[in-house]
């Protein structure tokens, strides 16, 4: 890689880094959000899904403005708006106002994944590796998110975190906005041309069911990082200790980070098939763990959940692009986005719901159901090109670091 390319990377893994910790602000502030308001834990599931639906669902429009506008031009309207809702958040007077400036919020940073892949893609030559990185800058801002979050609410208020977080969100505008990225000359996100489809590479694209059972997975998975993340911090509070527990979940996201790096190498190694229900079935006992373990054990339980968890992601990733139609890759992707961070969101209000009626170790326990069938969708996966066969994927596509 040239100098050119290295900071290309650079600016968009800080970008990465920079949406993830605005995502787990506010799950890291939960505590102390009812405690302020007097809410439920329903209430405050809710107005997580709220938030998961705004992050999600603007992340389909986001690749068509990036295509028009330009990658780094969605950036900069994305960190603005981000700058200006965290603000919001931060003086909230009320849950209606904040459920808002966060709905708000989740529209305005849903914009980056879409944009940032395409700018990746248009400005270094190695993606893979630069895309490993990409996704490794975006585990360290979850794991980075709750002790900043947690450290200025126990230093001031969690107001001042929201600020925080909305001044770094105005830095980042401003750095994209007048920094120039020189982009590879004509290069875009691309489909490699497809070779005549024969055997299992007709049966491989053009049916419609492998791909929907992977937008499934997607949706199920979504469900159980919504829950998981949302309710991790306030989880550790109350299982490990009351005042920094929630701290603790930065030890257990840096786990995401490794996992993202050893599921982008295997790979490469396996039918991606054979590898997604093997992991799967490895994070149901952790995350069943963690609905049981108390004290610091708690921290290691869910450290490998996190680890397992996102270990996955570069799987499922490279699924979207092997069973999308030719031409309709970054549609697909667009899609998957969605119902990961979209419809997954409702994993938010579900887990709150748990949480009202018993507590967060229900919440946990719960969620492990929603990973059982995700499981169950990735061996039929894996029977299905068992039957057809081995093939090799027509459509090159990026493959890792997406979340």
């Amino acid at each position: 890689m040239n100098a050119e390319e290295r900071r290309i990377i650079a600016y968009a893994a800080a970008a990465h880094g920079l949406v993830h910790v605005i995502e787990l602000t506010y799950p890291a502030l939960l505590s102390r959000i009812e405690d302020d308001f007097g809410l439920r834990a329903v209430v405050t599931g809710a107005i997580a899904t709220i938030f998961g639906w705004a992050f999600g669902s603007s992340a389909i429009p986001a690749g068509f403005l990036a295509d028009r506008l330009g990658s780094r031009q969605v950036i900069v309207y994305g960190f603005s708006g981000a700058a200006v809702l965290s603000v919001l958040a931060g003086l909230a007077p009320d849950e209606w106002f904040l459920a808002a400036a966060l709905a708000g919020l989740g529209i305005f940073i849903g914009l980056y994944h879409p944009a940032g892949l395409s700018l990746m893609a248009q400005g270094v030559r190695q993606r893979g590796m630069a895309l490993g990185l990409h996704g490794v800058a975006g585990n360290t801002g979850q794991a980075l998110a709750p002790a900043l979050a947690i450290g200025l609410a126990v230093l001031v208020d969690w107001r001042l975190a929201f600020f925080a977080v909305g001044g770094l969100s105005a830095l980042m505008a401003v750095a994209m906005a007048t920094t120039r990225l020189n982009l590879l000359h004509g290069s875009e996100i691309v489909e490699q041309p497809a070779p005549p489809l024969t055997g299992a590479d007709r049966g491989r694209n053009q049916l419609l069911l492998p791909l929907l059972i992977v937008y499934g997975g997607f949706i199920l998975g979504g469900t159980v990082y919504r829950g998981a993340i949302t309710y991790l911090p306030k989880h550790l509070e109350d299982f490990v200790n009351d005042d920094f527990g929630g701290a603790f979940v930065t030890v257990a996201l840096l786990m995401g980070a490794v996992g993202q790096l050893v599921g982008g190498s295997i790979s490469h190694r396996w039918p991606l098939e054979r590898i997604v229900p093997v992991i799967g079935l490895l994070t149901i006992p952790p995350l069943i763990l963690v609905g049981v373990v108390t004290g610091p054990a708690l921290v290691l339980v869910a450290s490998a959940f996190v680890f397992l968890y996102f270990a996955n992601q570069p799987i499922y990733t490279g699924l979207i692009a092997d069973y999308s139609p030719p031409g309709a890759v970054g549609r697909s992707y667009g899609i998957s986005f969605f119902a990961g961070f979209g419809l997954g969101s409702l994993g938010g209000v579900i887990a709150g719901a748990l949480v009202d009626r018993w507590d967060t170790q229900a919440a946990f326990l719960g969620l492990t159901g929603f990973l059982v069938v995700s499981v169950a969708l990735s061996f039929t996966l894996w029977l299905l090109s068992e039957r057809r066969g081995p093939g090799a994927p027509i459509t090159q596509a990026v493959p890792e670091g997406a979340r």
